[in-house]
C-alpha cells in the first residue's frame, strides 16, 4: 500500500471515529436538553396546579361557612328578586298552557359581628343569592296575568337552589377579605407537600424536592423541612393566592436537587443503548485501524525481513563459491593449507546459513504447532557449558574472553533440553556479534526466590531505550548505522522470549549504549 495512500485512508477512519463521537455527543447534548425543557414544564404546570387547587380550597372552606350561616339565619331583612325571565309551552291538544318563571331572588340577613374562623368578626350582613323556578300550568281560556302570575310565582316557590360557589360576585369578595390574613392562618406545609406530592406524581415526577413559600420577597414559615433559602437546584417559581387581576404578594419556590441526575437517569436507557453502540464502533473502528497499521508494519518488517536474508544468504553463498573456485584451481590443490583454509570458510558460511534457517523454522514451528514441547528435568549447568563449547572458537578467534560464575546450587529444572541450548547460543552469539572490540562476557548463575537465574553480561555496543522496547520483537535487529552491517535477521531474541515464556519463565535486559548488556532469563524451579 502505497504511503499516501494509507494516511489518508487513516486519517479518513480517524475522522469518521470522531464524527461519530460529536454526533453521539450532540444527541446526548440535545436529548439532555429537551428531557430539561420537559421537566420544567411538568413542574411548572404541576405548581400551579397545586396554587389553583390550595386557592379553591380555601375559597370552598370560606363559601361553606357563608352558607353554614344563611342556612342558621331565619328571616331575611331584605328580599329582592331580579332578572325573572317567563317562557311559554302551549299543549293544543289538552288545551294546557304552562308558564315557566326563572329569576334571581337576593335576601340580607342583619347579624351582629359573628366570630368564625373562617369568617372573622367583621360581617355584619350576610347576603344569600338563590336561583329560583316556578312552573303554572292554567287552561287556554283563562286570562292570564303578567304581574299577578310573577307574584304567584315567588310565592309558590317549588325548587330553590343557592347559586353555585363559582359565582364571580361571590369569589371576588372573599378573595379580596382574605388578602389581608397572614399566610400560616391560610395554609400549612403539610397541605402544600400533600398537595404538591400528588401533582408531581401526576406528571411521574418522582425526585426529592424542598419548597417555600415567599411574602413580597421575605421567606415565611411555610416551608419544607430541608428548605434553605441558598437551596442547591434549579428554583421553579409560580404565584399563590392571586387576586381578581391574577397578581398576589405571595410566591411558592420549589428546587430540585437531584433534578440533574433525575434528567440524566431518563436518557439513560435510550443514551445507554446509543452510547454502547457507538462505543462498539468506535472499538471496532480502532481496532481495525489497529489492524491496518499493525499489518503496515508486519509488511515493512517482513519485507526487511527479506531483504536482510537475501543479503545474509547471498554474501555466505558468494563466499562458499569463492572457496570452491578457489579449490577447483590446480595451483591451490598442491597448497593443502590453502584447501583446509577454504574448506573451513565453507564450513563457517554454510553453518551460518544453517543457523540462519533453524532459526526462521523454530519460530514458525513454535507458533504454529498446537502440540506444547516435550518437558523433562534438565540440569541447566550442563547446557550452560554445552552452549560455551559452541562459541569458544568464535570467541577464541576474536581473542575474546568468558568468565563463568556458575554459583547456583539447585539446577535442575522442567525444561526441554534442546530449546534451552539454543536460547543460551543465541545469547552468547548475540555478546559476540554485537560488539565492535575485544569481546569481554560473563556468565552467572545463582538462585533466588525459588528461581534460577541466568546471567549474560558482555562489552558489547549496548541498546538505547527505543531499542530495548523492540528487541523481542520477530524480525527487528539493532543496527549500528548501515543495516546490514551485522549479520542476522531479528529473530534470535524473539525465539528466546518464546521458549522462556513456554517455560513460564522471565527474561529482562540492562543496557547503556557503548557500555554493554546485560540478559537475566529465571525459570521456575521444580
Amino acid at each position: 500500500m502505497k504511503k499516501a495512500l494509507f494516511i489518508s485512508l487513516v486519517s479518513f477512519m480517524i475522522i469518521s471515529i470522531l464524527g461519530i463521537v460529536g454526533l453521539q455527543g450532540y444527541w446526548i447534548y440535545s436529548a439532555w436538553e429537551d428531557k430539561e425543557e420537559e421537566f420544567s414544564l411538568a413542574v411548572q404546570q404541576s405548581l400551579q396546579l397545586a396554587a389553583d387547587e390550595i386557592q379553591e380550597r380555601e375559597l370552598s372552606d370560606y363559601i361553606q361557612a357563608y352558607e353554614n350561616l344563611i342556612d342558621s339565619l331565619v328571616t331575611p331583612d331584605n328580599a329582592s328578586f331580579a332578572n325573572v325571565f317567563l317562557f311559554l309551552d302551549e299543549d293544543k291538544p289538552n288545551n294546557l298552557l304552562s308558564y315557566y318563571a326563572y329569576g334571581i331572588l337576593e335576601e340580607d340577613y342583619k347579624i351582629t359581628p359573628y366570630l368564625d374562623p373562617k369568617l372573622g368578626d367583621t360581617i355584619d350582613v350576610v347576603t344569600d343569592v338563590k336561583q329560583v323556578k316556578n312552573t303554572t300550568i292554567i287552561n287556554e281560556n283563562d286570562v292570564f296575568d303578567r304581574e299577578n302570575n310573577i307574584a304567584t310565582s315567588i310565592e309558590k316557590i317549588k325548587t330553590i337552589e343557592r347559586m353555585n360557589v363559582n359565582n364571580q360576585r361571590i369569589r371576588s369578595i372573599f378573595k379580596d377579605y382574605t388578602s389581608n390574613t397572614p399566610i400560616h392562618k391560610r395554609l400549612n406545609s403539610q397541605e402544600l407537600d400533600f398537595v404538591l406530592k400528588r401533582q408531581f406524581d401526576s406528571k411521574n415526577i418522582i425526585t426529592p424536592y424542598e419548597f417555600g413559600i415567599y411574602d413580597d420577597g421575605l421567606a415565611t414559615k411555610i416551608k419544607s423541612n430541608n428548605y434553605l433559602e441558598e437551596q442547591q437546584g434549579f428554583k421553579y417559581r409560580t404565584p399563590i393566592f392571586r387576586d381578581q387581576d391574577g397578581l398576589g404578594r405571595y410566591e411558592l419556590v420549589v428546587s430540585f436537587p437531584e433534578k440533574d441526575q433525575y434528567v440524566f437517569s431518563s436518557i439513560i436507557g435510550v443514551g445507554g443503548l446509543t452510547l454502547f453502540l457507538t462505543l462498539f464502533i468506535v472499538l471496532v473502528s480502532t481496532s481495525g485501524l489497529y489492524q491496518i497499521i499493525q499489518q503496515k508494519k508486519l509488511s515493512e518488517i517482513k519485507t526487511d525481513f527479506i531483504n536482510n536474508m537475501s543479503h545474509e544468504f547471498k554474501t555466505p553463498i558468494a563466499t562458499i563459491n569463492l572457496a570452491l573456485d578457489a579449490i577447483s584451481n590446480p595451483k591451490t590443490k598442491l597448497i593443502p593449507e590453502k584447501v583446509e583454509r577454504y574448506v573451513s570458510m565453507i564450513r563457517e558460511e554454510n553453518s551460518r546459513m544453517l543457523t540462519q534457517v533453524e532459526n526462521v523454522l523454530r519460530i514458525s514451528q513454535l507458533e504454529r504447532s498446537n502440540n506444547p514441547i516435550k518437558m523433562s528435568k534438565v540440569d541447566l549447568h550442563a547446557i550452560i557449558k554445552d552452549a560455551i563449547s559452541h562459541i569458544e572458537l568464535i570467541l577464541n578467534d576474536k581473542s575474546g574472553s568468558l568468565t563463568k560464575k556458575l554459583k547456583a546450587s539447585n539446577v535442575e529444572v522442567l525444561g526441554n533440553k534442546s530449546h534451552l541450548t539454543n536460547i543460551t547460543v543465541n545469547l552468547l552469539d548475540n555478546a559476540l556479534k554485537y560488539c565492535d572490540s575485544t569481546p569481554k562476557i560473563i556468565v552467572e548463575t545463582f538462585n533466588e526466590d525459588g528461581d534460577f537465574v541466568l546471567k549474560v553480561t558482555d562489552n558489547g555496543l549496548g541498546m538505547s531505550p527505543v531499542v530495548q522496547k523492540k528487541i523481542f520483537d520477530k524480525f527487528y535487529r539493532a543496527t549500528s548505522g548501515n543495516i546490514h552491517n551485522v549479520k542476522g535477521h531479528g529473530l534470535g531474541l524473539a525465539y528466546v522470549k518464546k521458549i522462556v515464556d513456554i517455560h513460564k519463565g522471565e527474561i529482562k535486559l540492562e543496557s547503556k549504549e557503548n557500555y554493554g548488556t546485560t540478559f537475566e532469563i529465571r525459570l521456575p524451579l521444580e
